[in-house]
């Protein structure tokens, strides 16, 4: 029988081996290892098995004790820790209601922990025993001094009298002096002008409003000369009244002789709305004219208006003006024992 050899280096000798002792070899080779690989799995099923079973009671009661030491919230509470099976129930009065939940949270987060049944109580805060009245000397008068003077400082100080409101009545007369100079050939309706009580308005025998308060005359028409068959015209009202910090709207009147026109007295009647007030004839040419003025009110109104043939109407500054209140006019003044502030 014809035998295949197979040759082998072993410890640096040549050996030769046959075919049937090489398979011999491997199959030795195969159970080994295959014994090998079921003691390994043996030791993995055990090994996962002893984990399964995770800490044990006394090392999870050890572990929530440990996190509550470590933890300044709760170091000092007085909390009894009890696991049974992985359920920890914990009892005991803590100082407040975060110390208790921050106690629950560390339990929880242990490992381990299945439930955790909360037991605790918040401790209620005692309150301070108070102390027995000592018999102690009178206080001194300095102190009963100092309590009246604060009790002074914390009384309600007196509310101030109410400002006093002062109807003055239509009917009125009112004298202004311009602050700024009118012209008929410069003016255009609606312009205003500054002016100045030239003497108080007394309502009774009392001063409402004191000489010298802000006045605005507003410029109710005015038309250069020869645009009316020769004539000029300028007509002025009261317009507004400034005191104390308010402004009373004005409607006047006011009634003066008109300048001639060549070389006779024109004056001609013409209507004018609420709101709005006198006519004034101004000095033309350095001679005195003089404005006529009628009532200024709702519905039907009227005013004069004063022409100048040939010249234009002008009204210098400092030109006294007397005009008629049309309406009544409320003013708001200070309380009578207020000293008074002027404009």
């Amino acid at each position: 029988m014809r035998l295949a050899l197979v040759c082998e280096v072993r410890r640096f000798e040549i050996v030769c081996l046959s075919k049937k002792d090489v398979e011999d070899n491997f199959m030795r080779r195969d159970w080994v290892a295959q014994k090998l690989v079921k003691l390994w799995l043996l030791v993995l099923v055990l090994g996962l098995a002893s984990c399964s079973k995770g800490p044990t009671d006394d090392a999870i009661t050890k572990a929530i004790q440990g996190s509550y030491y470590a933890d300044p919230q709760v170091k000092d509470e007085k909390v009894a820790v009890d696991v049974k099976n992985g359920e920890v129930t914990l009892s005991g009065n803590v100082s407040s209601d975060a110390a208790r939940l921050q106690a629950y949270k560390l339990a929880v987060q242990t490992a381990g922990v299945k439930k955790v049944n909360d037991q605790m109580q918040v401790a209620m805060a005692q309150p301070a025993a108070v102390a027995a009245p000592a018999s102690e000397a009178p206080p001194a008068e300095p102190p009963k001094e100092e309590s009246k003077a604060e009790a002074k400082t914390e009384e309600t100080p007196p509310q101030p009298p109410p400002p006093r409101k002062v109807t003055v009545p239509a009917g009125t007369s009112v004298r202004v002096q311009t602050i700024d100079a009118i012209s008929s050939k410069t003016s255009q309706a609606g312009h205003t002008y500054r002016a100045s009580l030239a003497a108080p308005i007394v309502v009774g025998d009392s001063v409402v409003v004191r000489k010298g308060a802000d006045v605005s005359l507003q410029v109710v028409s005015a038309k250069q000369a020869g645009k009316i068959k020769g004539s000029s015209e300028l007509t002025l009202a009261l317009a507004s009244l400034s005191y104390h910090g308010h402004s009373y709207p004005l409607a006047s009147s006011a009634v003066q002789q008109v300048g001639k026109s060549r070389g006779k007295q024109t004056a001609t009647r013409a209507g004018i709305g609420a709101g709005v007030g006198a006519l004034i004839g101004g000095l033309a040419g350095g001679g005195k004219g003089a404005a006529i003025g009628a009532g200024v009110g709702g519905g039907g109104a009227m005013a004069f208006q004063a022409f100048t043939h040939g010249q234009e109407i002008n009204v210098p500054s400092e030109t006294l003006l007397d005009f008629t209140l049309a309406q009544p006019v409320t003013i708001t003044l200070p309380p009578k024992n207020t000293a008074p502030s002027g404009h």
